[in-house]
């Protein structure tokens, strides 16, 4: 049987025991540090992929808020190329730019008009703004917004953890130059029009 002290003899020697086999440390770190790099590139790739929307989106709102001519649809499917563009095209986007305003009679925001592109949400239908007052700065009676959402199903370029996310930001900005972005029946696209909405005979739908 063992004593203590010759417990602690083989505990002092196992302690200064400095040999070791290269490969099998190899074996047991590499994939460890391997693991840590990749990890490392997904979560900065992701959060700059996410800064990147943001931006872009943000570009998008700012856009449309300097026009002063009534956009049509090909105005709408071109700024959802820009913004496949300022996303660099590597994953599925989705555009939708709405326009309301607020009326003061009856507390409520009004679709004037709304557009989407893209494999995403549908364009917003007058009674979908309910659901959107929160999201909604306060207006004004009659003051109109711009209401830029964008979607991007991101796909990590590696497992490490991370699922497929779908990024999504809501600009919403007061037009600059004209009381309302006004919408041209030129090329109508999916214009939306319900029974709810009045586009002031294809007008734009001013107010």
């Amino acid at each position: 049987m063992m004593t203590f002290s010759q417990i602690r003899r083989m505990l002092r020697r196992f302690r200064k025991d400095t040999d070791g086999s290269y490969s099998i440390e190899t074996a047991m770190i590499v994939p460890l540090l391997l693991w840590g790099m990749l990890a490392t590139y997904t979560f900065v790739d992701s959060y700059r992929i996410q800064a990147l929307n943001l931006r872009a989106t943000y570009t998008i709102s700012d856009l449309l808020t300097r026009q002063w001519n009534p956009v049509d649809g090909k105005f709408i499917t071109g700024a959802g190329k820009f913004y496949e563009f300022l996303t660099n095209d590597s994953h599925d986007t989705a555009l939708r730019v709405t326009v309301v305003y607020w009326d003061e009679p009856s507390k409520s925001h009004k679709l004037v008009w709304s557009q989407a592109r893209g494999d995403g949400p549908s364009a917003i239908r007058q009674s979908d703004l309910g659901a959107m007052a929160d999201t909604i700065p306060t207006l004004a009676n009659a003051d109109s917004a711009i209401i830029v959402d964008t979607w991007m199903t991101y796909e990590p370029p590696f497992n490490v953890g991370i699922p497929t996310t779908q990024f999504r930001n809501r600009v919403v900005t007061s037009p600059r130059f004209v009381p309302q972005l006004q919408w041209s029946d030129g090329n109508p696209g999916d214009y939306v029009n319900d029974e709810d909405h009045d586009d002031n005979n294809g007008g734009g739908g001013s107010i």
